[in-house]
């Protein structure tokens, strides 16, 4: 059904091609991208801590008081080890209303992405208080977690080229895209840990989970626990600056670096009309 669908919006493109070809000229590309975060890794530290650290957290404190329940947090601390390696390919169709010297233009692309965000090492120190007997215990665990998403997703951008008839042209691209539903929810997390909780009486007790789950079964999880759940699609922004170097008449390739809900370095080859 997903591949009707593609040819069905190609043949549409290619459809508009016509009247568009009386004022204009077509291009047609594809690209390969290498996507990360770690370049901004402080920033993406600080921003995913508290997500993970509340979840797993959580995941600690339910087992450990379906044994203990006079136990409660005292405090909490986490050092993450974190990597986020992904790659990006897409075809693009792009209508240059001023022709083979105009400037500006307006893309329309399909983009199949693979992004994952790696925390390899979680180290967790919990601490925890006896309500009754006010005695101190401690969980010390070894987590690991991991989320992937492989959007396919449909892609507006507008470019501007600063030199179009040179045979270098620097350009800057700027949109934004939306992933299928179908994609956003077949996106997984993973995550596994194994701890000790050292008890006031010094003795000790060990807990292990695993699990993996799709955002689809978070949802459903969400609702059915009366929470909300509004995300149905993910959403992109690109903004990246490159160059273009004219091989022939209507051959070129193509150089990028940006911004992709990530960082991206992409080239590819366009093939102009």
């Amino acid at each position: 059904m997903k591949k009707f669908k593609l040819l069905g919006l190609s043949c549409w493109l290619f459809f508009l091609a016509g009247p568009l070809l009386a004022d204009g000229r077509l291009e047609f590309s594809f690209h390969y991208s290498g996507w990360s975060l770690n370049i901004a890794r402080g920033l993406v530290d600080n921003m995913v801590s508290d997500v993970l650290e509340s979840d797993l957290k959580d995941r600690f404190l339910t087992q450990i008081q379906a044994d203990y329940p006079a136990l409660v947090e005292n405090g909490y601390s986490q050092k993450i080890a974190f990597d986020a390696p992904g790659h990006n390919f897409g075809f693009e169709l792009r209508f240059y209303p001023g022709g083979r010297q105009g400037a500006f233009s307006l893309g329309l692309g399909i983009e199949k992405s693979s992004m994952e965000v790696n925390f390899s090492e979680v180290q967790a120190d919990l601490d925890l208080i006896d309500q009754n007997l006010n005695q101190a215990a401690n969980f010390q665990a070894l987590a690991q977690a991991r989320f992937i998403i492989k959007p396919l997703s449909f892609h507006l951008n507008l470019r501007w080229e600063l030199w179009p008839a040179k045979v270098i042209s620097p350009f800057i691209t700027l949109g934004a895209g939306l992933s299928t539903g179908q994609s956003f929810f077949d996106a997984s997390y993973e995550y596994a840990y194994l701890g000790t909780l050292s008890l006031p009486d010094d003795s000790t007790r060990d807990y292990t989970q695993s699990a993996t789950k799709t955002l689809g079964d978070i949802k459903d999880e969400r609702l059915a626990a009366g929470k909300d759940f509004s995300l149905n699609f993910l959403p992109l922004v690109q903004l990246d600056i490159g160059f273009r170097a004219r091989i022939s008449r209507a051959l070129s390739l193509c150089f990028e670096a940006g911004f992709f809900d990530g960082f991206i370095f992409r080239g590819g080859l366009a093939i102009r009309t």
